[in-house]
């Protein structure tokens, strides 16, 4: 008997990643697929066999992403965590680079967007072009991503940044914002309730973990590779920090 078959948006959605990445699949031969009129169709044991063996693995929760953004912002705000807190923080890390540097692109990408979705939801809009500009310079927002002049993107047609939890309904009636579907939306909002909100906003929206994080959501190959060099020279400070505290060896 035929398996249950779904559509490449579902499959995307099953296994969230993005569906260009399933039609990559499909081209590439890793995962089966039929034509259905002019659709393509997975089967489900397909894409449940695709999950087990390269899924990108369970997200962490909101207050374990926020650890490692908080050691991925150096040893002050990772001061505020306990000690074992911090050592796993710092594992994970590890971790993360690791994936970043044995996997494709595409699913570098996808492990670092699943580990990382807890840390704040994430609100599309959709804004005038003009009203772009107030929208970026609102001391509510804290630019991050496509948004920050570290990302190398220079996106005058987008904005994205966090804001907290209790801004967001006065934010999104003082620009005239309206929600949007993610082809359409040009306005990014990363919302962080309120028992997360340390360290701060502006802070963390600026740390290579969160930027990181925040571009290989984003569906371009220019803005998930920016994503990837963020998580690299995140490991490369890291061990800096490391080779600090340990100091020089001595023969």
């Amino acid at each position: 008997m035929s398996d249950e078959r779904v559509s490449v948006a579902e499959a995307a959605e099953i296994l969230g990643v993005h569906p260009q990445r399933i039609h990559q699949r499909i081209r590439g031969g890793s995962l089966p697929a039929s034509k259905v009129g002019k659709q393509w169709a997975v089967e489900r044991n397909d894409l449940r066999r695709l999950e087990r063996h390269s899924g990108p693995g369970r997200p962490l929760s909101a207050k374990s992403a926020w650890d490692l953004l908080s050691v991925a912002l150096g040893d002050k705000a990772a001061s505020e965590l306990s000690p074992s807190a911090r050592s796993r923080a710092r594992s994970r890390l590890v971790n993360l680079h690791a994936q970043a540097s044995s996997a494709d692109l595409e699913d570098s990408a996808a492990q670092l967007v699943n580990a990382m979705r807890n840390r704040a939801g994430r609100a599309l809009f959709i804004a005038s072009v003009r009203d772009l500009p107030d929208l970026r310079a609102d001391e509510r927002v804290h630019l991050s991503g496509v948004s920050l002049p570290e990302s190398g993107m220079s996106a005058g047609d987008a904005a994205e940044g966090y804001v907290s939890i209790e801004d967001l309904d006065a934010l999104v009636d003082d620009h005239l914002l309206s929600p949007a579907p993610r082809s359409r939306a040009n306005v990014i909002l990363h919302v962080v309730p309120s028992e997360v909100q340390s360290p701060a906003l502006d802070d963390v929206a600026r740390s290579p973990l969160a930027l990181a994080a925040d571009l290989a959501e984003h569906d371009g190959i220019r803005e998930k590779s920016a994503a990837m060099r963020s998580v690299a020279d995140l490991h490369a400070l890291l061990v800096a920090r490391e080779a600090d505290v340990i100091g020089p060896r001595r023969d």
